[in-house]
């Protein structure tokens, strides 16, 4: 056994918290069970843009596989090739997986991390930057798209449609543009 066998993995960093409740991730969040006990382990996302978190999210490895499972086997096949060709695991949270952009590089305002983890350990973890992730959208089909946009409804309420609003409130506009959705 070597001296690298006994080494354990690296705690989860602070990077990978969970913004909103300012603490680690506690629970997935499409089933509500327990991560640091969950056998098998669990991925940790969070997207950013302008350089504020806009999204993040931790999925048990049963509720990441199952969501995978409904992607298109041509979404799976394109994301698996790139990946297997174009992304570099051993570059951590600090430049993209993809380009080796630096996280920290003046204008790096749109990116998004993710770590693998189990128990309270990371595993591995990668950022993918704004331009690249781009890319990665190119070869997601419709059904796929249509998957992550039924997580996103199911896990993420925001305000109703402006078709359910009351009459008198569907004149008004938001204060900010709407964005289209993916």
């Amino acid at each position: 056994m070597s001296d690298h066998d006994l080494q354990q993995p690296p705690p989860i960093p602070p990077d990978l918290r969970c913004e909103y409740e300012e603490r680690p991730f506690q629970n997935c969040t499409r089933c509500g069970e327990s991560l640091p006990d969950f056998p098998g382990g669990f991925q940790i996302s969070k997207a950013y843009k302008r350089g504020e978190c806009v999204m993040e999210y931790a999925l048990c490895d049963h509720c990441r596989t199952q969501m995978m499972e409904e992607f298109s086997q041509e979404s799976k096949k394109r994301l698996a090739q790139f990946q297997h060709e174009q992304v570099s695991v051993d570059r951590g949270l600090d430049s993209c997986a993809v380009c080796d952009a630096r996280r920290d590089a003046e204008g790096m305002d749109d990116f998004v991390i993710t770590g693998v983890c189990e128990g309270l350990s990371l595993l591995h973890s990668v950022m993918i930057c704004g331009k690249c992730g781009d890319t990665v959208q190119g070869f997601i089909s419709q059904k796929t798209r249509d998957t992550w946009r039924r997580f996103v409804d199911d896990n993420f309420p925001g305000p109703p449609p402006m078709d359910e609003l009351p009459e008198p409130l569907r004149d008004i506009q938001p204060p900010v543009p709407v964005i289209s959705k993916m």
